[in-house]
């Protein structure tokens, strides 16, 4: 719905619900105290969104009846917040969030997530104008105009579920 945070969203948050009521996700930052995030989430659908670094309390309304954000799912509003704020950071090649499993009737599950990231050379960037692959030994001793253009190589970024 809103990101507030002046931060970008780029650490995931999964949410597994049962179908039967919604819910409507605020994050409350911490540090700041200050709610930086709202999200809605259809029941029984899978639910990811992206949420900026920081320490979050996550505060769950749940309902059947959608009213808005002020007056939530009306009377029968459900309220309750995890027992722990969760962090959520990034390193150099990993994005580290959680998933929320709401499912059991036992209690709240919560999971380490991180996804993995690396830049990856793609091949055919290195082609020069005549197909060829670039060959990265040419000859020192001629002249520069007479060496063949060398392309600029691309990168893809890779993006998998890590551990």
């Amino acid at each position: 719905m809103w990101n507030r945070s002046g931060l970008p969203a780029t650490l995931p948050l999964l949410i597994k619900t049962n179908a039967g009521a919604d819910y409507f996700l605020n994050l409350r930052d911490v540090e700041r105290d200050k709610v930086v995030l709202a999200a809605y989430v259809r029941g029984g659908e899978f639910f990811q969104v992206l949420v900026p670094p920081g320490r979050f309390e996550l505060v769950f309304a749940s309902g059947e009846d959608w009213q808005g954000e002020t007056r939530l799912f009306g009377v029968h509003t459900h309220l309750f917040k995890l027992d722990q704020p969760l962090r959520f950071r990034a390193t150099m090649s990993q994005r580290r969030g959680h998933m929320i499993d709401l499912t059991q009737a036992s209690g709240t599950t919560i999971s380490d997530l991180a996804k993995c990231q690396r830049l990856a050379l793609d091949p055919e960037s290195l082609r020069n104008r005549k197909g060829q692959f670039d060959p990265l030994l040419r000859d020192p001793s001629g002249p520069p105009e007479a060496w063949p253009e060398m392309p600029a190589p691309r990168y893809d970024v890779e993006t998998w579920t890590c551990l």
